[in-house]
């Protein structure tokens, strides 16, 4: 059975979190808390010099392991950057992200490992050409109700702060994901089957990937640690919500239905899910974006300040991390 090297490609808050917690469960797969390697470095990439050198790339896997290792991921990893850069030839940025989850899963004694960092299908190019012939890359798109992923976020906005905002970057990740899927053997999962028969989804799923079932996979896990560090995590260690539906109803007025489900139309009928309005919204000579949106993202980001200071200070904390990386690579320029 060949090793494999498990990709989620999904929208925030549509589950993503819940699927890598029941996958990590299983006896041969790693699953770690997300450390976000693309977002944070890649743009910042061309700092650190030619990575066919040996010291360079120890800088980047250096500052990768600062990364995995902050409170905030926690990966515990006490490997040296250098040893991890021999061990694995790295010598790209590519290599670096599959050498420290490789290592990762060593750590646990596991087989395959999962990465569900934030805008992977962003990424596609550099994770196909990452060289392995022990891996073999596999993808699977999660998706979720729009109406129902807007909610979540509202809930506890942190970087997206309005209906439109929110809805917005759903329909445009769906369109990137579509695309991916012509060049790509992609395994599809609906976050609404994933809750509501969590055994037939996760069995399904584990026999796409090729894997053995494993009856954890199957529930979560009242004694999960993630849970107690992160806002956002807190439903990880209870069972899971099947009922966890439709909770756009009543909490969504008709105006931003209609407003969702018009930016998200074309999506959303692709991939099963009906209306409530007529999704014929208009943006009569764009004074919706012009004028009402800036009010609405400011007043919400001055609303929802004090949450992301007092109930996210470890990614509060990691974000210092991450500037004072960049600024370390700057001054070198």
């Amino acid at each position: 059975m060949s090793k494999k090297r498990v990709i989620i490609l999904a929208s925030e808050r549509s589950g993503t979190n819940l699927l890598r917690v029941l996958l990590g469960k299983h006896k041969d797969i790693s699953a770690p808390v997300p450390a976000h390697f693309f977002n944070a470095f890649k743009a910042q990439i061309h700092l650190y010099g030619d990575l066919n050198k040996v010291e360079n790339c120890t800088k980047l896997m250096t500052h990768f392991l600062s990364i995995a290792n902050h409170p905030f991921s926690d990966w515990k990893i006490d490997t040296p950057a250098k040893e991890l850069v021999n061990r694995f030839d790295v010598n790209s940025f590519q290599s670096a992200f599959d050498a420290i989850h490789r290592e990762f899963a060593a750590k646990e004694k596991k087989i395959h490992y999962v990465s569900k960092d934030n805008d992977l299908y962003n990424h596609i190019d550099l994770i196909e050409d990452i060289d392995s012939d022990e891996y073999t890359t596999q993808y699977i798109y999660l998706y979720r109700d729009p109406r129902d992923q807007v909610v979540s976020w509202l809930k506890t906005p942190l970087f997206l702060h309005t209906v439109f905002d929110i809805a917005s970057k759903w329909n445009k990740e769906q369109g990137i994901v579509k695309k991916l899927e012509n060049k790509l053997n992609v395994i599809h999962i609906k976050y609404e089957d994933l809750i509501s028969n969590t055994e037939s989804s996760m069995t399904n799923l584990l026999n796409s990937l090729g894997v053995p079932v494993d009856d954890n996979c199957f529930s979560t896990d009242a004694s999960n640690k993630e849970s107690k560090r992160n806002k956002l995590w807190e439903n990880l260690s209870k069972p899971i919500i099947k009922n966890n539906t439709k909770k756009y109803i009543g909490k969504l007025n008709k105006f931003e239905l209609k407003l969702i489900e018009t930016i998200c139309k074309e999506h959303m009928l692709s991939l099963g899910y009906g209306f409530e309005t007529k999704a014929n919204w208009k943006d009569y000579f764009g004074f919706y974006k012009k004028y009402v949106l800036p009010i609405k993202r400011k007043a919400s980001t001055k609303k929802n300040k004090p949450f992301y200071e007092q109930k996210m200070k470890d990614l509060k904390s990691k974000q210092e991390l991450l500037m004072n990386i960049r600024n370390e690579m700057n001054s070198k320029m």
